[in-house]
């Protein structure tokens, strides 16, 4: 499940992705509201963008790459993995698991946070684990959600409910130091301990849908390029999901990565590396302001104290009545950063 912002819509319909496809396979999103559930603390946000299945988001990419003027001068190969990397002034070259070798003038890493082409390239990364796994699954609520994507601060940690295209509907996303429990525990139990924390804006968790777990870290590589390799996405940054930014800032990475391409077209004059680089000063500030901005939100609503949850709701407050500052929060989610 992803959350796809204003800014990455409109780069996913100049890629080919039907502009209805948006409102068809996913749940248009109108507002944010975060709370700190272990005290008074609220805050709402206006919003903009969607929530999508990731199989149907893959789904539509992959129709939008059987264009013909991009299926002619594409060629797809699926489960194979990169077993080594060599490269020079003017060309890198790599060998896959099937043992072919392929040469070009550039290679893109968007192999994820365990990017092997990262770790080919000899790129360095800081990484540090959180003490919490996130669990998610699909929820019914006693109450509809009316497009707006939820947050509460628990003191087990965040748990997010985003809208899905049924109106009581929504994913459930706890990231949790207790999510070990919460995935043995019988269905019964979890959705009583999820309504404990729903029942205010949505009502109880009347069902909940299959369990499923993954650690949380942050990563951010040291360099995004380095020769004729250059890392995007999670290969170069990955975040805490509590800020559901994590695709967008691949997205705008692609982007700014495209722009650099394209002027190297239009400036004969300018190397690959110097493009690279244009790239890299670019975006890796962007996304250190944003990897920072979401490890320091999660570490504000962790600490039990309870003169920290008073400043916590304090400040939630006086934050509600900050037109202009949320307004610059909402278009930094909406991806104008």
């Amino acid at each position: 499940m992803s959350a796809i912002n204003p800014a990455s819509v409109k780069f996913l319909t100049q890629l080919g992705v039907a502009p209805a496809f948006f409102d068809q396979a996913g749940c248009s999103v109108s507002g944010m509201t975060v709370w700190d559930g272990d005290g008074s603390g609220e805050l709402s946000l206006p919003s903009a963008g969607y929530i999508i299945e990731n199989h149907r988001l893959l789904n539509a990419l992959f129709n939008a790459l059987g264009q013909p003027s991009i299926a002619e001068a594409l060629t797809q190969q699926f489960e194979v993995g990169i077993v080594d990397l060599q490269q020079d002034d003017e060309t890198v070259s790599i060998t896959l698991t099937t043992g072919e070798t392929i040469q070009s003038g550039l290679l893109i890493g968007a192999d994820g946070s365990a990017s092997r082409t990262r770790d080919l390239l000899g790129i360095q990364s800081v990484a540090w684990r959180y003490d919490q796994t996130a669990l998610v699954c699909v929820s019914e609520t006693a109450l509809p959600h009316q497009g707006i994507a939820r947050q509460s601060f628990t003191p087990e940690g965040p748990l997010a409910f985003l809208p899905l295209p049924e109106p009581n509907h929504s994913v459930l996303v706890w990231s949790s130091t207790q999510a070990q429990a919460q995935l043995h525990c019988s269905e019964k139990e979890f959705a009583a301990m999820a309504s404990v924390h729903s029942v205010r804006p949505l009502g109880p968790v009347t069902a909940i849908g299959a369990r499923a777990v993954f650690p949380l870290q942050q990563q951010h590589a040291i360099r995004y390029a380095k020769g004729r390799s250059v890392l995007v996405g999670d290969a170069a940054h990955s975040i805490h999901p509590l800020a559901g930014q994590g695709l967008n800032l691949g997205f705008a990475d692609v982007v700014s990565l495209s722009q650099a391409i394209e002027n190297l077209r239009l400036d004969q004059r300018q190397s690959l590396s110097e493009a690279l680089r244009r790239y890299e000063a670019q975006r890796r500030p962007v996304n250190l302001r944003m990897t920072a901005a979401t490890d320091l939100l999660k570490r504000v609503f962790d600490p039990p104290s309870p003169l920290l949850r008073l400043a916590r709701s304090t400040g939630m407050r006086w934050l509600q009545n900050q037109t202009r500052l949320k307004q610059a929060l909402s278009l930094a989610a909406a991806g104008h950063l």
